[in-house]
């Protein structure tokens, strides 16, 4: 193991010092006497599915209480955030960028932030602990607590961004196929991007107001610069939301508008079957009428009948052709 201290079957991920300069320092020794007794900020990781993480965060790091382990354990989230003595719980979703992975399969993480303690828990992997990792391992990281949650926030709205982008560009395309009129396949993709804007719009709604929360706390950790950070964060936010019910309302336009052209074919279609039955309708009559085996049929003895029968139904069609476009039938 190199950097990452992963101990007690994996409960511990990685745990960091911070130096207050953008880097920091691996911890092996997470004894109760170390973990947030330092005059440093740590980060400590964990895996949630690990046995031995909840007895760490009760026995070793001493939560104020079982409700806040019980909410970091959680096997089922959503944006929530709970100020506690001089702590915050926080919980917030942000994309799935994992291989292999649907984007709209949010992934959280769960926080326990104090002024010089900063737990995390994952349950599935986070491109943003490793992101958070590497920034400190590089001397541009988090110099505390305050920097590590504006960090944190500011790095999930980056990787939101262009999965956003994605729909809006995919709504523009869609849009220009209707204008062309080119509507095969489009209701599945439709569908899928209703879906994806659903989702996105129900976990990042709450974490909109989840930061205007954190903004408003009155904790000194939390300092003027990371609050204005933490506000134009959660201006990216309300802009995602807007686009994304913007991409909802399109797409419903958009299906509606499938739904109007097939009507409007399927109506069309009816249409010219309609005029072709009113047409064949009394050719059928009189080809009928003389086509009953009965004695007395008018030319049946007539070498020439034939042809005038068909001279007289061409000159039906031609009355009825007549007839329709004077009724604007056609």
């Amino acid at each position: 193991m190199s950097e990452s201290i992963v101990n007690e079957q994996a409960s511990i991920l990685c745990a960091y010092s911070l130096d207050g300069n953008g880097s920091g320092t691996p911890l092996h020794d997470l004894t109760s006497a170390k973990v947030g007794t330092t005059s440093s900020p740590v980060w400590i990781h964990l895996n949630a599915n690990a046995p031995a993480t909840e007895a760490w965060l009760s026995d070793v790091a001493h939560l104020p209480n079982a409700t806040l382990v019980t909410a970091l354990l959680a096997p089922d989230t959503r944006p929530r955030i709970l100020t506690q003595d001089q702590g915050v719980l926080l919980i917030l979703r942000g994309v799935n960028l994992n291989d292999n992975a649907d984007p709209e399969d949010m992934v959280s993480i769960r926080i326990w932030m104090e002024e010089t303690r900063f737990i995390s828990v994952q349950l599935r992997n986070l491109k943003g602990v490793d992101e958070m990792r590497h920034r400190l391992q590089s001397g541009d990281g988090p110099t505390d607590v305050g920097d590590l949650i504006t960090g944190f926030i500011e790095s999930s709205i980056n990787r939101l961004s262009p999965v956003v982008d994605d729909l809006i560009d995919g709504i523009d395309v869609v849009e220009d196929c209707i204008l062309q009129m080119e509507i095969e396949g489009l209701r599945d993709i439709i569908v899928s991007m209703r879906r994806k804007s659903i989702i996105f719009h129900r976990f990042l709604m709450p974490q909109q107001k989840l930061i205007g929360q954190l903004i408003e706390t009155k904790f000194a950790w939390l300092t003027a610069e990371h609050r204005r950070r933490l506000l134009e964060a959660q201006n990216h936010v309300i802009r995602f939301v807007e686009e994304l019910q913007a991409v909802k309302d399109r797409a419903q336009a958009v299906q509606d508008e499938i739904a109007n052209i097939l009507s409007a074919r399927l109506n069309r279609t009816a249409y010219l079957f309609s005029l072709i039955a009113a047409i064949f309708l009394p050719l059928s009559f009189l080809t009928g009428l003389l086509g009953i085996n009965v004695a007395g049929i008018p030319g049946s003895s007539d070498p020439n009948a034939f042809l005038l029968v068909c001279g007289i139904l061409v000159a039906v069609v031609l009355v009825q052709i007549t007839i329709f476009k004077k009724l604007s039938w056609f």
